[in-house]
């Protein structure tokens, strides 16, 4: 590409979206000390599994994020799909029926009592196919969730042991239907009537998974705040015209938004505001009770902006 063709770039700008009356959120990630067990191997139910202090003997550990099948090659019960022929030595959903692959995964954790005005949250980034979660003997969803994609968010303050020790178990049931591999490309093509991958029950490019990627897949976290969750912040730069490297740039357009989560009982009052390149723009907000309002600021007009070029045509700015 020529300097004469070169079409307008968009800058890639990265900016903290704050609300007034908020401590800064802290999140910490559930990656690790988890174990797991086959749900028709287990005789105690999710109140119960859930307990902190209930002793649980034989279980795996387990792979989180990851699936049945990454826990069962960790733990060798299974040989490496990936050498020769060994996939097809892996028992097949398709055979075996869903109940094989569905599994309890449980985490012990620590985390202070709320008190106060905080806040603790639960969030699922992604979940294969559905789950059913507990924590210290409570249900938190009152239907079972499923979608491979859709996340999920608990406010777990009320459950939040006051010793601080706490357990979480989920209970993940694989994708229905599941889908006869039958010799690749998609299989039966039924996998794909379901929000979950077509490709699982094998392609051209690819053999069977034979869990069909069940499990919790993508990360799971633990986030807290004050009385005000904000959340999925937004940010939308608008470069008009055409831009060239190594010139005075035009000023552009930062358009943010954020959701605000207000789960108390009371009307809350504050300011959102976002900050860049020492420039403020803020709204004043009133937020009803149990209520999650999306709230978009005024653009803010960014003079001279740094851009982000392609490799070769220039520097690749950051902006916090």
């Amino acid at each position: 590409m020529t300097g004469s063709t070169l079409k307008c770039w968009i800058i890639f700008l990265s900016a903290a979206l704050t609300f007034q009356t908020l401590a800064a959120q802290d999140s910490t990630e559930l990656n690790s000390g988890w174990i797991c067990h086959r749900k028709n191997e287990t005789r105690e139910n999710g109140e119960q599994i859930s307990k902190p202090g209930n002793r649980l003997t034989g279980w795996l550990r387990a792979t989180v994020p990851g699936t049945v099948l990454t826990t069962l090659l960790q733990n060798k019960l299974v040989p490496d799909p990936f050498f020769g022929m060994n996939n097809e030595k892996i028992p097949d959903i398709y055979t075996t029926g869903r109940e094989y692959y569905t599994y309890w995964f449980v985490k012990d954790f620590d985390a202070r009592y709320a008190s106060g005005n905080d806040l603790v949250w639960l969030h699922f980034r992604g979940v294969n196919y559905g789950c059913d979660i507990y924590l210290n003997g409570h249900r938190l969803n009152e239907q079972t969730h499923y979608g491979m994609f859709l996340r999920q968010t608990y406010n777990i303050t009320p459950f939040l042991s006051i010793n601080g020790h706490n357990r979480l178990a989920v209970l993940v049931y694989p994708p229905d239907p599941i889908g006869n591999p039958n010799g690749g490309q998609g299989g039966d093509g039924t996998v794909a009537r379901n929000v979950a991958h077509q490709y699982v029950a094998g392609w051209d490019w690819i053999q069977p998974i034979r869990d069909r990627n069940t499990g919790i897949w993508d990360k799971v976290t633990l986030e807290r705040t004050k009385q005000v969750d904000l959340q999925n912040p937004h940010v939308i730069t608008l470069v008009p015209g055409k831009r060239y490297p190594g010139q005075n740039q035009e000023p552009a357009v930062v358009r943010s938004s954020a959701e605000l989560n207000n789960p108390s009982s009371g009307i809350v009052t504050g300011t959102l505001q976002m900050e860049m390149a020492g420039i403020i723009v803020q709204k004043e907000v009133s937020l009803q009770p149990h209520v999650v309002t999306e709230v978009s600021l005024p653009d803010l007009q960014l003079p001279r902006p740094k851009l982000w070029w392609p490799n070769g045509y220039g520097e690749q700015y950051l902006y916090d």
